[in-house]
């Protein structure tokens, strides 16, 4: 097994602790279940061409009818289906950041979910994601609030499958050839782009491990509330995801985690920093 196949084999052996019945727990009717309170007319737009447009990257903006996770927070709908980049802006004051003392830091602003070849995906005013690189998202701030969002968005896109997959593991994996090259990964890459809802939610929170302008770890923390019988827990438990993310050739990617690439359960959410949605 290779180190970077170690990076997403930890990851999804997570989610299987988090998403119940499955890695990729498909919910083709999840829209009915949930309340959908915050919907809004969709917004029409006509696709804006350019260089790398296909329809897996049309270049519409705007968003449809927004939907609601199983936690109940509201996740918007591009109009394009590789997602809607938002416009970016300073930090509205002071912030934490890189830390000696491993102090939280501060969330990025204006934090959007947005759902992108069926997946939640995190979104920023502040620290990006505010550009594509072909299929895959790019423009991440080199702070560790950037670097904890290119970290939550690694695992939806390489749940992707498909071109989307293989363009993932390639820019947003170090040394990510080597899982395209697997049995495994192979089946992945040359399978269809998934379209269905997938029932993984947006973590709900980071914690910065350690940090530098080039090197941070971050915990990401997920939410388990209901048994392997779809009952809901009394009490919530949380799992932490370990990633390491390297500044490399002016972006984070992600490589296999130092120890264990999983943590938890915990009870709370006390010392990870919660997104400012």
């Amino acid at each position: 097994m290779t180190r970077t196949r170690t990076l997403i084999v930890a990851a999804a052996a997570l989610v299987v602790l988090v998403v119940v019945g499955a890695f990729v727990f498909v919910v083709p009717n999840l829209r009915g279940d949930e309340d959908t309170d915050t919907a809004a007319p969709p917004t029409s737009a006509e696709p804006t061409p350019g260089p790398g447009m296909s329809e897996l990257n049309t270049g519409a903006t705007g968003f449809g009818i927004p939907d609601a996770d199983l936690s109940g927070r509201t996740v918007m709908v591009p109009n394009n289906p590789a997602g809607q980049p938002l416009p970016q802006r300073d930090p509205a004051g002071p912030r934490t950041e890189c830390t000696p003392d491993g102090a939280p830091v501060t969330s990025p602003e204006g934090v959007m979910i947005q759902r992108n070849f069926g997946v939640s995906t995190l979104y920023s005013e502040t620290d990006g994601p505010s550009r594509f690189d072909g299929l895959v998202l790019a423009g991440y701030s080199r702070t560790p609030q950037g670097a904890a969002l290119a970290a939550a968005n690694i695992l939806p896109r390489t749940l992707a499958r498909g071109p989307v997959a293989l363009e993932a593991v390639n820019k947003l994996v170090l040394d990510g050839g080597s899982l395209v090259d697997s049995e495994a990964g192979q089946e992945d890459v040359d399978g269809p782009v998934n379209t269905d809802i997938v029932a993984l939610r947006a973590p709900m929170g980071f914690k910065i491990l350690s940090c530098t302008s080039n090197f941070v770890v971050v915990e990401l923390a997920l939410i388990r509330d209901v048994d392997d019988t779809g009952q809901r827990l009394q009490q919530p438990q949380y799992y932490g995801m370990r990633l390491n993310m390297v500044w490399d050739n002016g972006t984070w990617k992600g490589r296999e985690a130092t120890g264990p690439g999983s943590t938890g359960p915990y009870s709370s959410l006390d010392g990870f920093t919660r997104w400012a949605l």
